[in-house]
């Protein structure tokens, strides 16, 4: 239906403008109607010597993307979340069969026993159920999301995204090769590193000569890269294009010819080797406990205070907190608190991820940041070179491309989105709450998890704000290249017969620096977040609400959203 709803928009958009055409515009339709099969052609080649814009900007290095747009991604996550046992196998491939088997059992729990005895309970409350149900469709849409790229590949040709039978591979490259099994199966975002891996000359041809060596050509369940992406990496070949670069070997300079895989290879290395901080996943697990925890401690400072806190024995602690003694009620509160640690826990443990994965993309920034400083270069135990020659220049602009781009990309941002969307509904959620009803809005249990959520979200978003916003400054610090320049200014100083070669040097960085600057973009959270209606309803609707939520506290008007950010 929509494909004949598309052709009728087609059909009617030609229609309309053949009343607007001219003479010229009819004939050029008939030129481009005959083609250009007859016009006379000869063989060409791409100069591998040049680069494009989109090297610099980073969309050389593309990732792998869904084919559904993410509307259908969305439903189709939610078909499979609701109607879970009949897609278990697709679970099991995505996930593991120990937490597809867990997430199975409480989804009949959840979906059977838990609804059925809800109301036997008298303590119970509605948040209690509805609150991991929301959550379990939360997590399977978001996960559907991350995993969309494995659909366009065919389950009878993974190998693990290798070749079967492929050209020998340079020595440099060997070292970089991942170990078998080390790609998890739902994140195919390192498929160019992967592509790397190979000879770009026997790749560039892979795709024109696909059907007919498919047995000994590359493995076809990774998507060909486009030819300006084989271009480059034709002219980045560790057999061609080089560095001298200084190395520190047990304290000792040395220099080493290296390419821009050999020195991301170094960096790659050092930042796998740093240890990475616990303090984001602590959080989370206390965040979790506090979930767990907290429709208990609610009932208890109902129903109790500090008057008659003391005469209450321990034992009867369990009877305050979830009424009456029954199996019902003590098996009702074990599953949906079981729920609720399990569900909570996954979910802090994918902003735990996209945490670790901003803070690691801040580490190649600061070690990329160091090559043009032989202290830092040194202290990091990195190589280090100058921008003194225009090809240094080029291995510079490539090597932070390069970097920008590496590791997971779009499966973070759909988990960052998720995390920003889901603190917007629970602030604007908190703001109509407090608009409804302030005098009672502690009175209720469900608002107190909304807290401690919208909370523990605020926090994990200002992390990951912080973290991208010095990845960017780092990445678009002007400084190292003015002080290339001024280096550049103490060559010709001392060797003024190579003035005319070092100052044609000086004028590709100003141009590279001028180019970094139209370029780059102030750091902004990745994926629906940038989308500027996004931002202007959540900066128009929350600062509303708040205001008027305020308003009617303190008994004058503020107009929070007219403040410009």
């Amino acid at each position: 239906l929509m494909y004949l709803k598309m052709a009728g928009i087609t059909w009617y958009q030609k229609k309309i403008g053949a009343y607007d055409q001219q003479i010229w515009e009819k004939s050029l339709e008939q030129t481009e109607l005959k083609g250009f099969g007859s016009k006379p052609k000869k063989t060409g080649h791409i100069k591998p010597g040049l680069i494009d814009v989109d090297l610099v900007r980073g969309s050389t290095f593309s990732k792998t993307k869904p084919e559904s747009p993410w509307t259908a991604l969305t439903r189709k996550g939610l078909v499979r979340v609701l109607f879970f046992p009949f897609f278990f196998q697709w679970w099991i491939q995505v996930t593991s069969k120990s937490i597809s088997a867990l997430i199975l059992v409480l989804y009949f729990l959840q979906g059977i026993f838990c609804r059925e005895i809800i109301h036997m309970v008298p303590a119970a409350c509605a948040s209690e159920v509805v609150g991991p149900l929301c959550l379990m469709l939360l997590l399977g849409t978001v996960h559907c999301q991350i995993v969309s790229t494995e659909s366009s590949k065919s389950p009878d040709n993974k190998n693990n995204g290798r070749p079967t039978d492929g050209p020998a591979l340079p020595r440099e490259v060997k070292l970089l090769q991942p170990s078998e099994g080390s790609r998890p199966a739902s994140d195919t975002d390192d498929m160019l590193w992967e592509e790397l891996l190979h000879d770009p000359d026997s790749a560039s041809t892979g795709s024109s000569e696909s059907g007919e060596e498919e047995p000994h050509g590359h493995n076809h369940s990774l998507p060909l890269p486009n030819i300006h992406q084989f271009s480059w990496l034709q002219a980045c070949h560790p057999s061609k294009d080089r560095v001298s670069a200084i190395i520190w070997e047990k304290g000792e300079c040395k220099k080493a010819d290296m390419s821009v895989l050999e020195i991301s290879g170094i960096i790659l290395t050092r930042v796998k080797v740093v240890e990475q901080g616990m303090g984001y996943l602590i959080f989370g697990s206390l965040v979790t406990t506090s979930l767990a925890l907290l429709p208990y401690c609610f009932r208890l400072a109902q129903k109790l205070d500090v008057s008659n806190l003391s005469s209450v024995s321990f034992q009867e602690l369990p009877a305050v907190a979830i009424g009456p003694p029954c199996a019902l009620s003590y098996a009702f509160f074990i599953i949906t608190t079981i729920e609720r640690v399990f569900l909570s826990g996954l979910f802090f443990f994918m902003m735990c991820v996209a945490e670790r994965t901003y803070r690691q993309r801040l580490l190649f920034a600061k070690l990329f940041s160091h090559l043009t400083s032989a202290r830092k270069a040194k202290k990091s135990e990195i190589p280090h070179f100058r921008l003194k020659k225009v090809q240094n220049i080029k291995m510079w602009l490539s090597l932070r491309s390069f970097l920008k781009r590496r590791g997971p990309q779009r499966s973070v941002d759909v988990i960052v989105s998720s995390i920003f969307l889901l603190a917007l509904s629970f602030s604007f959620i908190i703001c109509a709450q407090l608009l409804h009803s302030h005098h009672t809005f502690l009175d209720s249990e469900t608002n107190w998890e909304l807290m401690v959520w919208c909370g523990a979200l605020m926090v994990f978003l200002l992390r990951l704000a912080t973290l991208g916003a010095e990845t960017n400054r780092k990445y678009s610090n002007a400084s190292v290249l003015l002080t290339e320049q001024i280096n550049l200014y103490l060559k010709m100083e001392k060797k003024p017969n190579k003035k005319d070669q070092l100052n044609i040097v000086n004028n590709v960085l100003r141009l590279a620096t001028k180019l970094l600057k139209e370029l780059d973009t102030p750091f902004r959270l990745l994926g629906l977040t940038v989308n500027p209606l996004i931002c202007n309803i959540t900066r128009v609707v929350i600062l509303s609400a708040i205001s008027a939520a305020v308003s009617d506290l303190l008994g004058f008007n503020i107009r929070l959203w007219k403040i410009k950010p």
